[in-house]
């Protein structure tokens, strides 16, 4: 699945330029806006991966985001021996750490993941950038609570995850972990991203994980901005990665 004006004749070129390159180099890596050349997605030979991504993939975009699960699997699986839990802010419908739980068998850790989102969209105080919500407010038009209630399902065989709806950071008062491994974000707003690292940033064990979700995506640079001016005043930087996510290794 790609993003961005590929309807009618656009969509024909697109599909043509990618069989022309198929043609010429082989091998091709195509899908979340990521096309590489000769790379060998090596996850794609994990059969546990495959078979955990189509367990819990619900829709194509799901299904298409394949190499930043892979990124966020990594940071897990090098954070799992670490002190702390898992944290992410901005859920949407649950689907990266519903893998990633699936995968790690993490319902049989001592770890616990704390799931925060307003399961309702960006909250205006906080949309720093006036992002749309309509994609929200399609899914909640008939029920308020149908995006939480898909994430109560999706999480309803792992004990140890908290879901906790409200807005960050005000929704930490209601539960918040004192030690952090893994911290994942992906909230689609500057300010919520950065209320949110002034509040967690500390509690990032040593070797800690933070895997921003849209860093590298142009029409999130607010967000790239705002991050690395944050993490510049702390001694860190952000390594971007071709799947347009960020990761900070804590230290």
């Amino acid at each position: 699945m790609f993003y961005g004006k590929l309807q009618g004749e656009n969509g024909d070129r697109f599909r043509a330029a990618l069989q022309t390159m198929q043609e010429l180099f082989g091998s091709v890596y195509a899908s979340d806006n990521l096309i590489g050349l000769q790379r060998a997605g090596g996850f794609r030979e994990d059969k546990k991966f495959v078979e955990t991504l189509r367990r819990n993939a619900q829709t194509q975009q799901e299904l298409s985001i394949a190499w930043r699960l892979h990124t966020l699997l990594w940071a897990a699986q090098n954070v799992m021996h670490l002190p702390g839990d898992f944290v992410e802010c901005g859920v949407w419908k649950g689907f990266c750490f519903a893998f990633l739980t699936d995968y790690l068998d993490f319902a049989k850790s001592d770890k616990t993941l704390y799931l925060y989102d307003t399961y309702q969209g960006i909250p205006e105080a906080m949309n720093s950038e006036k992002r749309s919500n309509q994609v929200y407010e399609k899914d909640i038009a008939q029920d308020p609570n149908a995006i939480l209630k898909v994430v109560q399902q999706r999480f309803a065989n792992v004990p140890n995850a908290r879901i906790v709806q409200g807005m960050v950071p005000d929704s930490f008062a209601e539960a918040c972990p004192e030690r952090i491994a893994l911290l994942h974000i992906d909230m689609n707003s500057a300010a919520s991203e950065i209320a949110a690292l002034e509040a967690l940033f500390d509690k990032v064990v040593p070797g800690g994980m933070i895997v921003f979700d849209d860093y590298g995506w142009t029409g999130y640079a607010a967000q790239r901005h705002a991050e690395n001016a944050f993490m510049a005043a702390r001694g860190h930087t952000v390594l971007e990665i071709p799947t347009g996510q960020g990761l900070v290794i804590k230290h």
